[in-house]
């Protein structure tokens, strides 16, 4: 009995729009009534009869397609309810429409109906054809692949295309055939047939074969009259299936294949030109509103801004405009920012990292950004899911903050699952002795020519930072954190939180290094290893992090099978240096890494060489302690003098350790030498 009601209920999409249209012409006849003076009484009389009559089977017909379960309950329910008040109010106009008060109070009744059955059809058309189906189409520019050295192909590819074109009918609004694509659980989970992802054979996982059925076969996905995969996504899905199926970090270099290439392009947008410069009076003027300025970069004329004082006017926010162009970080929180002031910033289209703690700020205030923020600061806001869930529809954001807002803790696990954004909601009701977090430093740059100002994150709780310069462990006496600290020379900065009560947090180590420029002229001699290859990477002025994944490191590994240059696969870092006529520098810098759980260890040695005249002359040399299998992974900047006027070209030598030290759980297997950057030091 249960299958025939649900067979019945898909004829449910076809009654429905029977009701719907006759309402909407009747109503059409109501108001020319009106206007033209002309008698439709049965006409309309008739076609409130015949809407009345399909809108209670529609209804009917409606709950016998719901017991199927492919629909979320929350949106159902609205729909369901919102629906039977539909058909009633119709009933009750059919019943006015007899009666005497009809032409004082027809009119507005109908006008009522005609809103609810509006809403009632947009709820049904979330569910059927997914939330935002009323929205305008985007439009992308144009596909232009260039290089990138990895990337995580699930979230970054796979993801985005589930999200696109399959996830309006599989979600938890709707479960069409019983089957979730929100999270790597419910993927592996399958629906109603089983398992769709069988990894490394994609013609066997219905997560791909689906896609590539004939059009009009009922098993394609998606069905037919929804928004197609292109080709090259279906490729893309094919080939992670086929190479695995992870849903964790997958380092893919840019050696793959041209077809691969091509089909990846779509994901990776063409990188903006470089900012105009920005028009000084414009800066003058913001830094008198009480606006803080940085450069970005020394490589391009993006500005950083953030507002010292506490009362926003709209002249300050005109001002920000003026430099809309190259503003691409700005911090706006602890003032009185709220939805009004935000509507006149919605045009700052090269946004890409946005703080707005401990504003006024709401939904209405959120859904102004700028859809190119790509790391936003909501805590301490108003925001709520809904307004959440709103402005994550085709944006570009990758990370937010939201400590200490009203985004209950179920909300908070929906949206981890549903999306790849990474959420970050903070802990409230903290106990004490637990360990303070590791302070944060707003700023990722490093690296500076003439000055540069150290600015630590004000975190929840109001703890003390204590900081010291000289390579020390910071403690309770050392220098106490008021203001940003700025700095003019190369140094190690240590900051530990205090509170008390609290457990002291870790110590954060940054080497902070004063440059004398990028090297341009270069030729390097070895090769890094496939896998860790962008030799770009190490002449940009950007260093690595611990993370030896993270793309901004070279990696150097020996290997001997079968190579002709020997030279290349020994293992060692070799290039020669062009040295600038004017202003030579002082150093040549290597920012070399040590993790040896990950196998890689600092380097056995590092010479420079004066090869001016074409012979090799030393100048200076460095020898390092052997490693051991108790090392943390660590960093440092190793600084090789210039001790000789009129130099032209160097030759830079720095050796491996080849092997792994005594005591490791493979010892004697290769070790990789890592190097993120070489650069002219003062």
């Amino acid at each position: 009995m249960l299958e025939f009601l649900q067979y019945l209920g898909k004829f449910h999409p076809v009654i429905l729009h029977l009701p719907i249209g006759a309402l909407y012409f009747t109503f059409f006849l109501s108001i020319s009534e009106k206007i033209f003076k002309e008698n439709f009484l049965n006409s309309i009389r008739i076609g409130l009869g015949f809407s009345f009559v399909f809108a209670v089977i529609s209804c009917f017909l409606g709950y016998f397609l719901s017991l199927s379960g492919d629909y979320g309950e929350e949106t159902l329910n609205i729909h369901m309810w919102l629906g039977i008040s539909t058909a009633v109010f119709n009933g009750g106009l059919l019943w006015i429409h007899k009666k005497e008060i009809y032409k004082k109070y027809f009119i507005t009744f109908f006008g009522f109906t005609i809103v609810l059955l509006t809403v009632t059809g947009h709820y049904g058309g979330s569910m059927t054809h997914g939330e935002g189906f009323l929205k305008l189409p985007e439009f992308k520019d144009e596909i232009v692949f260039y290089e990138k050295d990895s990337l995580d192909l699930y979230a970054e590819v796979v993801r985005p295309i589930l999200d696109n074109k399959c996830i309006k009918c599989h979600s938890q609004s709707k479960r069409k055939g019983e089957l979730l694509l929100t999270s790597q659980q419910d993927i592996l989970k399958g629906g109603k047939s089983g398992s769709i992802l069988l990894a490394n054979n994609s013609l066997k996982s219905h997560l791909y074969n689906y896609l590539v059925l004939p059009l009009e076969e009922d098993l394609h996905m998606p069905p037919k009259g929804n928004s197609q995969l292109k080709a090259y996504e279906i490729e893309l899905i094919k080939y992670w299936i086929d190479s695995g199926a992870s849903f964790e970090k997958f380092e893919q270099t840019i050696d793959v294949d041209l077809n691969l290439a091509r089909n990846l392009a779509s994901f990776f947008p063409k990188p903006k030109a470089i900012a105009p410069l920005p028009n000084k009076s414009d800066l003058e003027k913001l830094q008198n509103l009480n606006f803080r300025l940085e450069r970005n970069s020394n490589e391009n004329n993006f500005i950083e801004a953030k507002f010292l004082g506490k009362e926003l006017q709209s002249k300050h926010l005109k001002a920000l405009l003026k430099i809309k162009n190259q503003l691409i970080k700005l911090d706006l929180s602890n003032t009185n920012l709220d939805d009004k002031l935000m509507a006149k910033l919605k045009s700052l289209e090269n946004l890409k990292y946005l703080k707005l703690n401990d504003t006024e700020i709401s939904d209405k205030g959120l859904a102004s950004i700028n859809k190119s923020v790509e790391s936003l600061n909501l805590n301490n806001s108003s925001v709520t899911y809904e307004g959440l869930v709103s402005f994550l529809e085709n944006s570009n954001l990758k990370k937010v903050y939201l400590w200490n807002t009203n985004i209950s803790l179920d909300k908070q696990k929906e949206l981890n699952e549903s999306y790849t954004v990474e959420f970050n909601f903070g802990a409230k009701n903290f106990a004490k002795g637990m360990p303070l977090s590791l302070p944060v430093i707003i700023s990722e740059q490093t690296l500076f020519k003439d000055s540069l100002s150290i600015e630590i994150y004000k975190s929840l709780g109001n703890p003390k930072f204590r900081y010291t310069t000289n390579g020390e462990e910071p403690d309770s006496l050392s220098t106490l954190y008021t203001e940003p600290i700025k700095i003019n020379n190369t140094l190690t900065f240590k900051v530990k939180a205090f509170k008390k009560g609290w457990k002291n947090s870790k110590t954060l180590k940054v080497d902070y290094v004063k440059t004398g420029g990028l090297i341009t002229e270069h030729q390097l001699k070895t090769a890094p290893d496939v896998r860790y290859k962008n030799v770009n990477r190490l002449f940009d002025g950007t260093l690595g992090t611990l993370d030896f994944r993270s793309g901004h490191w070279n990696g150097f590994l020996k290997n001997n099978e079968g190579s002709v240059d020997k030279t290349s696969s020994s293992g060692d870092l070799i290039v020669e240096i062009n040295i600038p006529k004017k202003n030579q520098p002082n150093y040549i810098g290597i920012h070399a890494l040590t993790s040896i759980p990950a196998y890689i260890t600092f380097p056995k040695k590092i010479e420079l060489f004066d090869i001016s005249s074409g012979k090799e002359v030393l100048l200076s040399s460095k020898v390092m302690s052997k490693p051991v299998a108790n090392e943390i992974p660590e960093m440092k900047m190793y600084k090789m003098p210039l001790n000789k006027k009129n130099l032209d070209k160097v030759k830079l030598v720095i050796t491996s350790n080849k092997k792994l030290p005594k005591g490791h759980p493979a010892e004697g297997e290769p070790a990789w030498l890592f190097v993120s950057e070489i650069i002219f030091l003062l």
